[in-house]
């Protein structure tokens, strides 16, 4: 088992814009405050929604599009580096006008109606994803 500890001294709010994309728009608030590490929660809803579900045998993503207004139960993620830039890893839980639930992997293409950002940032060291053999993701390594 690997273990990293960091310092948590920065935590933030953001309000994510209407019509944006909900991965890209976190990246974005990450960017823009200069946070490399991080962890966050968001709600709201979204107008439609882009997941996918990893077939661990297969290796393989399959996408899922819910193209319906959804409400944001969860999603919780974090912020670390992949190939040389921050990248965002995230899952998210959908609520249904019908209440059921999707979800899955967060994917670029989900299109936000109104969506609240908590951000914390992570101060220490700098985390890189990088392909797992037995698993077929990327995962942290130091």
């Amino acid at each position: 088992m690997n273990q990293w500890f960091y310092k948590t001294d920065k935590t933030f709010l953001a309000r994510l814009p209407h019509d944006g994309d909900l991965l890209l728009s976190i990246k974005d608030v990450f960017k823009e405050n200069a946070v490399q590490m991080g962890f966050f929660v968001a709600i709201g809803a979204v107008k439609t929604a882009h997941v996918a579900f990893y077939d661990q045998g297969a290796k393989t993503y399959t996408d899922l599009i819910i193209d319906e207004p959804a409400e944001i139960l969860s999603c919780t993620g974090n912020v670390s580096w992949v190939d040389g830039d921050i990248s965002i890893h995230a899952h998210i839980t959908l609520g249904l006008k019908d209440g059921t639930a999707k979800g899955g992997h967060l994917l670029e293409g989900t299109v936000i109606f109104a969506s609240e950002l908590f951000g914390i940032a992570l101060d220490g060291q700098r985390l890189e994803r990088r392909f797992d053999d037995v698993t077929g993701l990327k995962l942290w390594s130091s």
